[in-house]
């Protein structure tokens, strides 16, 4: 009996044991932040299942469990909790944040991520420190803020800039980054004018394959994403900005301040060249009467015009007024943004102006299900009067005895006041954005995406050339022109992010499928030999009706592509992320037109390791290895079909017209000269792919106060799509080919510290580097190619850009084994100081003449010849590097921002015969090596003489400002600032500005523009 009882005993143990074990329990609970603020749409997962709930709006939870469970609370930007249940019956949790640069979220395409969770290599700029930089697109602020990031600017209003990540990886396709905004991807990176700036929250730069491989062909060239702000919720917020920018020469202007002295050495080239000085009081066979040197001298030449005071304004004065209505309750959330900005150029009648708005909506239909809805309209005008002729002779008046314009001969086509007043050039746009999108939360652990984007833009430009005073207009006896485009854009997307935590493992997949269409049009009208010219190109049909030209063209691509990326974290130390996208596209023939693009990226957070920890030194050490394959596009469309052209030519009389097979698609030699045809077909035209590897390590120390960023980079470029010289017999020119390798090396270095911080002070400083080295690896053979042969070396090259008239030659080469654009010319070794130096140099002629250049003979065969040339200089940046200085006491800040490129070669065109130059040149009482003497019309060969180092550091903005917060106010935040923009450039370059274009070459303009902004921010 007793031996029964205990075995009743310890089966009602064991029962209860079980029942203990097994049974469910209903845990309840909040979860908070450090701060006291509920977290809503926190997870909370049972680990080693599936079952996973989140929290509401005020950050409670109800979640059925096992009672020897354990819950995982996480949400983004916060460091996980895991909890034993142990019988409880309510657990509130307070989560602790994670740094500021950890818990950052860091949008990377169809999904975000933490900044800690990155596996690839993406640069942040926050633009709250951007937006007291008046600009007319986001790009103009960008510059020199991530590594390797190279924007170059224009200074015409509205003009677009130049973007490159991490260099140039094709020769002849797009090289622009592509940009998105709140996920539509909008197109190439260099004019996003429809965004204001400070409308803007973040801008996320993905640099390698792994980060920008989700956008397949449209990410080769690195992905620059915009976030916009958004309104929070249960708060109403109307900010306005005022901004008010007078602009400036940095510099003096090159120009002949002493007419005697001009006229002295102009009569000493002439006479030099065996010519009739002109400057004798006489008229030339123009009829154009030049005082003498007397005249000059005594005054009794009445006439000393100031140009640069015709062709340039005073300090020109642009405006920039935005004003923005954000609000949000817990369902419904909106921004309305509305802005004007005119931007007068230095130029006189030549500006841009522009206007628009941006509405921004997201409601909350159910908990888990948003949308959100767009529109962006933007309407812009720009009245183009840029290259006035303010270098003009001074001797000159602006009108002449009969009241009309002076001009110097019939073929006088640069009076500034002449042009100003009687050409016409003007644009007018129009871009429209509208996107919507619909999320679904489908369960805690899922989240499907529609989204749909629609953009469209026009565009007309209207011209009129009068039938005096312009080079169109003299020869056609009035030129009117009326050019019209517009363009739409239609994006479907339609994607899935699934998210799971299971134990120690995370899990994050993204799926989709995505469409494009862009269908353009364009058309232009010509009239000519007007018979009125009184309305310009309004009256179009005053032209010789018999003189009228018309064409159209209508493109359309379509892309369709297929998305996914996995994204694994083990233990929170090692992660992995896997991201492929096939991309088919119109482009190409029926055999090529897909192709698949692959990337995967290896993480390891080292400061999760005990070991890594009890050095206690790393806030963060994470490294990172990535390696993927991109594909490049940006060619137009049908170059895979024969194509047919018009050509228009004068016969016995009469303009004529003929259609065939082939177009003209480009221009070469002196002035363009030559006429490039194209149109042969190649059906086998496909994909240019780049495959790139990058590793980088991003480190933390000090307590998060100084964060270090390096990545080093591998980008090598196959199936170059280029065009192709053809032989003369085939009746082309240039075909479209797959030819050719290109690399980019290099690495990049970004250090972020916060030096200083207390009650009242704060010293922030960020420096940026970067280093990228191309190399043209190959361009097709010799035979198939047509590539020159370098006598010397053997290197293999062709030409690449347009010849210059003032050498008669191409300056810039495509070179096997050599940078893009490098300099191909002859070597100086000073000048020649007399005779028989410059035949023992083997010149001979007048270039043997004491005065001249003495060229190098390379080769050693006693002659200077074609055969002596030889790479001379490199247009590409050795480094770029910048340096940003802010400074916080209490309520007054303070910001510097230096930027700095350095090691490039730049082909100055005007490095003679310029008005601060020209006395330095070489005659018997001042023998120098260092200027050629004054000679007209000398031929002068492309020499190194010519190169000059264009390194430069920019002192790009400095602002100062005060930010006052209203007591009892309707007024939340007033900020008054001043920002001063290229405000110093330290340079040896003796032109008005070092920063040119990718070829290297300076062309003169004027100097750069200084400006400062005096800006009103108020919020209320």
């Amino acid at each position: 009996m007793k031996k029964k009882c205990t075995k009743s005993i310890l089966f009602c143990i064991l029962l209860v044991t079980t029942i203990t074990t097994y049974s469910q329990n209903i845990i309840k609970g909040t979860v908070t932040d450090q701060n006291g603020l509920s977290i809503p749409g926190a997870n909370i997962a049972v680990i080693g299942t599936t079952n996973a709930v989140s929290t509401n709006f005020d950050g409670k939870y109800e979640i059925n469990v096992p009672s020897n469970s354990i819950l995982s609370f996480s949400y983004l930007g916060f460091d996980t909790q895991k909890i034993p249940v142990s019988g409880k019956a309510i657990i509130n949790v307070v989560l602790q944040s994670l740094s500021e640069n950890l818990k950052e979220i860091v949008v990377i395409g169809y999904g975000s991520v933490k900044r800690a969770d990155l596996t690839g290599s993406v640069s942040t700029i926050k633009t709250k420190a951007l937006e007291d930089i008046p600009a007319n697109s986001v790009e103009q602020v960008l510059q020199g803020r991530v590594a390797g990031l190279q924007v170059t600017t224009s200074q015409d209003p509205g003009s677009s800039s130049t973007v490159r990540i991490r260099g140039g990886s094709s020769l002849r396709g797009s090289n622009s980054p592509l940009v998105v905004v709140d996920g539509f991807p909008l197109g190439d990176a260099g004019d996003l004018k429809q965004i204001n700036v400070a409308d803007i929250e973040k801008v996320d730069v993905l640099k390698d394959a792994s980060a920008s491989a989700i956008y397949g062909s449209r990410g080769a060239n690195g992905v620059i994403i915009v976030t916009t702000k958004s309104a929070k919720k249960g708060k109403t917020e109307i900010f306005v900005q005022q901004q008010s920018t007078v602009s400036q020469f940095n510099s003096e202007l090159n120009l002949w301040r002493d007419p005697v002295l001009m006229a002295q050495l102009s009569n000493e080239g002439r006479v030099n060249a065996g010519l009739q000085p002109i400057y004798i009081g006489a008229q030339n066979a123009n009829g154009v009467y030049y005082p003498s040197i007397n005249e000059l001298q005594s005054g009794a030449w009445p006439y000393s015009t100031r140009w640069d005071d015709y062709a340039f304004n005073n300090n020109p004065i642009s405006n920039s007024t935005l004003m923005s209505i954000n609000s949000g309750t817990d369902k419904t959330s909106f921004n309305l943004t509305g802005n004007y900005y005119t931007e007068n150029g230095v130029n006189k009648e030549d500006n841009y102006t522009k206007g628009g708005y941006n509405l921004r909506v997201k409601h909350d239909v159910y908990d888990n299900l948003t949308i959100r809805f767009s529109n962006i309209l933007s309407k812009g005008t720009r009245n183009n009067n840029s290259g006035l002729a303010y270098w003009r002779n001074p001797i000159f008046p602006v009108y002449g005895a009969d009241g009309d314009y002076y001009l110097i001969g019939n073929n006088d086509y640069s009076h500034p006041v002449a042009i100003t007043n009687l050409r016409q050039n003007e644009t007018k746009t129009t871009d429209i954005i509208t996107s919507a999108a619909i999320e679904w939360q489908a369960i805690p652990s899922l989240k499907l995406t529609t989204r749909l984007n629609y953009k469209y833009g026009s565009s007309i430009n209207d011209k009129y050339f009068p039938n005096i005073y312009t080079e169109a207009g003299t020869f056609n006896n009035g030129a009117g022109y009326i050019n019209n485009w517009q363009g739409e854009n239609f994006v479907s997307e339609t994607f899935a992010n699934y998210n799971k935590t299971i134990n120690k493992h995370e899990f994050g997949i993204t799926g989709g499928y995505t469409y494009e269409s862009y269908v353009s049009r364009s058309s232009s009208l010509g009239a000519f030999d007007f018979v009125n010219e009184t309305l310009g190109n309004e009256n179009m049909s005053a032209g010789n009706p018999e003189r009228n030209t018309i064409s159209n063209s209508k493109t359309q691509t379509k892309l369709v592509s297929g998305i996914f990326r996995i994204n694994y974290t083990y233990s929170d130390k090692y992660l992995m992320t896997i991201t492929g996208r096939s991309d088919g596209s119109s482009k190409f023939g029926k055999n090529n037109q897909w192709a698949f693009f692959p990337s995967g990226a290896l993480s390891w957070k080292a400061h999760n390791e005990e070991f890594i920890k009890n050095l206690n030194v790393f806030d963060e050490l994470k490294f990172r290895l990535s390696y993927g394959v991109s594909g490049n596009q940006g060619i137009s469309p049908y170059q895979t079909l024969s194509r047919y052209g018009v050509s228009q030519y004068y016969d016995n009389g009469s303009w004529v017209s003929a259609i065939g097979p082939g177009y003209q698609v480009g221009t070469t030699g002196q002035d363009g000269i030559e006429v490039l045809w194209g149109g042969i077909p190649n059906p086998d035209l496909k994909w240019e792919t780049t495959a790139q590897s990058d590793f980088g390590v991003d480190m933390s120390i000090l307590k998060d106060r100084l964060h270090i960023v390096f990545d080093y980079y591998s980008k090598h470029t196959n199936d170059l799509l280029r065009e192709r010289i053809l032989t003369p017999s085939s009746g082309y020119d240039r075909i479209w080919v797959n030819d050719g390798e290109l690399t980019n090396k290099g690495f990049e270095v970004s250090l972020d510290g916060e030096i200083f911080k207390n009650k009242d002070w704060t010293l922030n400083a960020s420096v940026v580097y970067s280093k990228n080295k191309n190399e043209i690896v190959s361009l097709g053979s010799v035979t198939q190619s047509g590539l020159n042969v370098d006598p010397n070396t053997g290197m293999q090259y062709e030409y690449s850009g347009n010849s210059l008239e003032q050498f008669r030659q191409f300056p810039n080469l495509l070179a096997i084994g050599q940078p893009v654009n490098v300099f191909y010319g002859y070597k100086v070794n000073g000048i020649v100081q007399n005779l028989q130096e410059g035949i023992n140099t083997g010149l001979d002629g007048q270039l043997a003449q004491a005065g001249e250049f003495k060229y190098v003979d390379i080769n050693g065969d006693g002659v200077v010849d074609t055969k002596d040339q030889t790479i001379i200089g490199n247009p590409n940046p050795d480094f770029m590097a910048s340096f940003n200085l802010s400074v916080k006491y209490k309520q007054f800040d303070f910001s510097a921002f230096l930027n700095g490129v350095f090691g490039q070669d730049v082909l100055d065109t005007q490095a003679f015969n310029q008005p601060s130059n020209a006395p330095l040149r070489w005659t018997l009482d001042n023998p120098t090596n260092d200027y050629p003497s004054l000679r007209d019309g000398r031929t002068v060969k492309f020499s190194d003489w010519w190169i000059k180092d264009g390194s430069f550091v920019r002192i790009q903005n400095i602002t100062l400002g005060y930010t006052l917060k209203p007591v009892k106010s309707a007024i939340q935040s007033l900020r008054l600032y001043v920002n001063a923009n290229n405000v110093y450039t330290f340079t040896k370059f003796d032109g008005y500005d070092p920063e040119v274009g990718s070829d290297g070459i300076y062309w003169g303009g004027y100097p750069r523009l200084s400006k400062l902004t005096f800006g009103l921010n108020l919020t209320f």
